[in-house]
């Protein structure tokens, strides 16, 4: 037999998934339901929490109980299209904004990723990809100089300024300026989301995210730029098509 706070949580789902609440928009507040379901605070608030654990909803401080959005994003990796953009894999409404553009030195790690020396100049983007309302994904990305430098004299793209348009997606600047990118060996995990993660992301507590690790490299094995993507477990998947070789 269902509790009081399992028939509340309940009929909240039923709302969210028949879209009477739809990604984005809010709960009744708090008074609202205790008044409608004529029950306690606590266990209102018990409900909520349950939607809460179960990735439907974020409750924000101040704010109210927002509805996330769950539907599926699938970055799907193709024989033909190894790395599709964004555009291709969210749809009509799917955006991409530059969040974060500068010239760093390269740490421990990314020495190590990109085969630079420790402290060499390297140009760092953030990028948040939204799909409608809410973002999906993030993506975290370092550029060696000697690419950035070559698009930004050949091409006219400064990497490391965030306000400059994109006039193509890296990969096509790089095969306009001498490189060549020919594969890319990626790495997929999971762990839990850092704050910053989970604030941006809008990600309950209790939901992971996978994360995936890239570095692109020309037909020499040299790096030409490393990535991380992250995403919201729940809702993010990546597809692999492999080539098998003939025997």
């Amino acid at each position: 037999m269902r509790t009081r706070q399992d028939r509340i949580a309940h009929e909240l789902r039923e709302a969210i998934t028949s879209g009477e609440y739809p990604p984005g928009s809010m709960l009744p507040a708090l008074p609202e339901l205790i008044a409608q379901y004529g029950v306690a605070r606590d266990t209102v608030r018990g409900a909520i929490s349950t939607l809460a654990n179960e990735g439907l909803v974020v409750p924000q401080s101040g704010v109210g109980t927002v509805v996330r959005d769950t539907s599926p994003v699938n970055l799907n990796s193709s024989l033909g299209n190894p790395h599709p953009v964004w555009s291709a894999t969210a749809g009509e409404d799917g955006a991409t904004v530059i969040a974060e553009a500068e010239w760093v030195q390269a740490g421990p790690e990314l020495t190590e990723r990109l085969a630079v020396a420790t402290g060499e100049d390297l140009v760092r983007r953030v990028k948040i990809y939204y799909k409608g309302r809410h973002v999906a994904l993030t993506h975290e990305q370092w550029i060696p100089s000697a690419v950035a430098r070559a698009i930004a004299e050949h091409l006219g793209y400064d990497a490391a300024d965030k306000s400059s348009a994109e006039p193509s997606d890296l990969y096509t600047m790089m095969r306009g300026v001498g490189f060549t990118p020919s594969s890319t060996t990626e790495t997929v995990t999971a762990r839990m989301p850092d704050p910053d993660e989970r604030e941006v992301m809008g990600i309950p507590a209790g939901i992971p995210v996978l994360l995936t690790e890239r570095v692109t490299n020309d037909p020499d094995g040299r790096p030409l730029e490393t990535s991380d993507f992250a995403g919201p477990a729940d809702r993010t998947a990546q597809t692999y098509t492999v080539a098998i070789p003939s025997p």
